[in-house]
């Protein structure tokens, strides 16, 4: 079956259930993996299915985001049974997992503390606290986490089986949108996390490592479903007899924009160097989150009253756009890093320049 017709037939059904979150597509996101539309080693292949399923559902593309980053997770852990055997469930649709590190990334950056933390008793790990929001998220699947000490400054990367003892998880589905993600608040109360689930006692310089390919796997997201409301602008151009001229929105420069965007992140890709590429990822991510803002309003606008309506696909993708805004590295967390790496990069140039006098 082709991916189009997947989509048709397991997705959008489902579209305005997904959004009031009544429905959650584990299914859907199952039989993608286990039918063998992600690939172990084809990073292009990836994000491609996770911008063309965008296009329909940014909910659900945001799933596969946290899938496929908890699959980052493994794939960087030094032990067999991470990175292969628990690896190939995953990719084979046996399992389901989360990300967890929305804190973590932020807590690096100084703009939260750390909410879990660890102790050790008579040599065992254990770890309490609370993770406001975690998505793609099931008594039966699995997230990763970082913790801090208590003691010292030790931070510890692990993942977690939802279902172990001390685990609590608190649905949350009172959000403008993106209600269909299996969202739900986890609490630790003293879980104990066994060795064979700690991934490393570095988590900061691991985090590093991972970053450039978590961010690279939430732009196709963006480009989904920019190009998605793009084109329900041009569905309705000439509704009214072309009422919709008259508005004062560009959207050759919407077009522009976007194609310019795709070219140059899927160009990025190609080079296969993402971690000397973080700070050109930065640029397309926030520059494809404005544009999903600017483009989303037109739409709605466009749409007239007939968009105006909580089932409406404007009203939904509007909806979508503004947690794009939110998902970690936020728009804000985005230029504060665009502006590090900036005094970062002068500073190196004046080294360099001084240097040479």
């Amino acid at each position: 079956m082709s991916l189009q017709t997947l989509i048709e037939n397991e997705l959008d059904p489902y579209l305005i259930e997904i959004d009031e979150g009544t429905h959650y597509p584990k299914q859907f996101i199952q039989t993608l993996f286990k039918e063998g539309y992600f690939k172990e080693n084809d990073l292009k292949n990836n994000l491609e299915i996770i911008e063309e399923v965008s296009k329909s559902c940014l909910t659900t593309g945001f799933c596969l985001w946290c899938q496929l980053a908890f699959s980052t997770y493994l794939e960087n852990a030094d032990q067999a049974h991470l990175n292969h055997d628990l690896q190939q469930s995953l990719l084979n649709g046996d399992i389901l997992g989360a990300t967890g590190l929305s804190n973590p990334m932020k807590s690096f950056n100084d703009l939260e503390s750390f909410n879990l933390s660890h102790h050790y008793q008579e040599g065992k790990f254990y770890v309490n606290g609370r993770l406001p929001a975690v998505s793609n998220i099931g008594s039966d699947h699995y997230f990763g986490a970082i913790s801090k000490s208590e003691t010292d400054d030790e931070l510890v990367m692990f993942i977690v089986h939802a279902n172990q003892d001390g685990i609590i998880l608190d649905e949350k589905s009172n959000f403008l949108g993106v209600n269909g993600s299996a969202t739900f608040a986890i609490t630790m109360d003293d879980v104990l996390i066994p060795d064979t689930q700690i991934i490393t006692h570095d988590a900061k310089s691991f985090a590093s490592d991972i970053r450039p390919k978590f961010v690279t796997l939430q732009v196709p997201i963006a480009l989904g479903s920019v190009r998605a409301s793009l084109d329900l602008i041009h569905k309705f151009s000439d509704a009214q007899n072309g009422i919709n001229k008259y508005l004062e929105y560009d959207i050759s420069d919407f077009e522009s924009r976007y194609k310019q965007i795709k070219q140059d992140f899927y160009n990025l890709v190609a080079k296969n160097d993402l971690d000397n590429q973080f700070g050109e990822l930065i640029r397309l991510k926030k520059e494809a989150g404005y544009l999903l803002l600017e483009v989303n309003q037109a739409s709605m606008v466009n749409g007239g009253s007939r968009a105006y309506s909580p089932k409406a696909p404007q009203a939904r993708k509007l909806k979508e756009g503004f947690f794009f805004a939110a998902l970690t590295p936020t728009l804000r967390h985005l230029g504060k890093l665009e502006e590090e790496f900036k005094s970062f990069n002068y500073c190196l140039l004046y080294t360099s320049d001084a240097a040479d006098e």
